[in-house]
């Protein structure tokens, strides 16, 4: 019989080897879309660039790679919204929090614009992420919680709202600009600083912000 320390060492090491599988399989996803666009890569292509079984693929991503997809699209949501370095927050100052926010997502856009276009791609062929939103049932502790940090923020007043729909509005707001001025060069119209100046805005009164003395 395998005393305790071994069976938590096994279950550690378990853990860590499905993680690096995870974290391969995104990558190859990344790889690929850069190569061959999102539309063209399949699944088959993954397994063999990730070194991982077709069968593996869909035991962690269920719905293939639109799943794996947005798995990538999450594995950097703590580092841009700076919910992993609350410390460092001003909770004050939610109008100077949210414009670091929006000029980390438009730059993690212009630092992956092959990763941006494919979900953009992803989500007009398919359309399941509107239905998440929706439903509002994805990754829901998680946002929970995340959309509780923003209302710890002094000044943000949302009165009788869910927190968790107001964090989804104001990802759609946001992100949907973010997107357009992918498509269509948006900061061409307006200058870069002007057009994080109307998300700072639209995201302050999402927030029901009211500054406080």
């Amino acid at each position: 019989m395998q005393d305790k320390k071994t069976v938590q060492d096994d279950q550690k090491n378990t853990k860590r080897d499905k993680k690096a599988k995870i974290i391969s399989i995104q990558d190859a996803m990344c790889t690929l879309i850069e190569t061959k666009g999102y539309e063209n890569v399949t699944i088959r292509d993954i397994a063999e660039a990730g070194g991982v079984s077709i069968g593996l693929i869909y035991k962690y991503f269920p719905g293939g790679k639109f799943d794996i997809l947005k798995e990538i699209s999450y594995r950097y949501t703590d580092e841009l919204l700076m919910t992993n370095k609350s410390e460092n927050i001003d909770f004050n100052d939610f109008p100077g929090y949210i414009r670091n926010v929006i000029k980390n997502m438009q730059q993690y856009t212009k630092d992956n614009i092959s990763l941006s276009k494919a979900l953009i791609i992803a989500t007009l062929l398919g359309g399941e992420i509107v239905e998440e939103i929706k439903n509002l049932d994805f990754k829901n502790e998680y946002y929970k919680a995340v959309s509780e940090f923003f209302c710890s923020f002094n000044g943000v007043e949302i009165g009788d709202k869910d927190p968790l729909e107001v964090l989804m509005d104001w990802g759609i707001a946001v992100k949907g600009i973010i997107q357009c001025d992918l498509i269509y060069s948006l900061s061409l119209i307006k200058s870069e600083e002007s057009l994080t100046d109307l998300m700072v805005d639209i995201s302050l009164k999402i927030w029901g912000y009211r500054q406080t003395s």
